[in-house]
């Protein structure tokens, strides 16, 4: 059931991601929304499941943005193997844990692709700059992710069974 709803959430973040890009941006750094996706699908798909998600979320990266074909999906792939490796020595279970996850792994992914897209000859700027915005937005999308994991939390939380009898007035 997970697999089936995995294309509308990867076609609503980039819809979301394309149209809000310019709302939220600050200054040049903007969150980046299909990687906090990758991420969160990572993080919350068990074992070897989650490497062709996000190599699949990176495909729709790759798509949607200017340049290569080829190079975010490879670095979602990096990424995303390198979360799973990381998921299996460290608790990434609790809180900020996650977040800290989502902003390592988005600051990794997003100087993965300012090199590749510097390399190739696609940036008008130096990669020192393109590094320095790749840390504002890992650390940018780590804050868009803070809701985000709140309410996978509370999704995770038993429900309580109501009260039996209410307290009178």
């Amino acid at each position: 059931m997970r697999r089936i709803l995995i294309l509308p959430m990867v076609y609503a973040t980039a819809v979301l991601e394309t149209s809000l890009a310019d709302v939220m941006r600050v200054g040049h750094v903007a969150p980046d929304l299909l990687a906090l996706l990758a991420v969160v699908c990572v993080l919350r798909t068990p074992g070897r499941q989650a490497l062709p998600v996000a190599g699949a979320i990176g495909l729709a990266a790759d798509l949607i943005s200017p340049g290569r074909l080829g190079l975010g999906v490879a670095c979602f792939l990096l990424v995303g193997y390198a979360l799973t490796r990381l998921r299996t020595k460290l608790p990434l279970d609790f809180f900020a844990g996650q977040v800290l996850a989502v902003g390592v792994a988005t600051t990794l992914l997003a100087a993965a692709l300012a090199t590749g897209q510097w390399l190739f000859g696609e940036a008008l700027v130096s990669l020192s700059t393109l590094l320095v915005r790749a840390v504002g937005a890992g650390i940018y999308t780590a804050g868009v992710s803070v809701p985000l994991w709140m309410i996978l939390g509370w999704l995770r939380e038993p429900r309580r069974a109501p009260r039996a009898n209410p307290a009178p007035f």
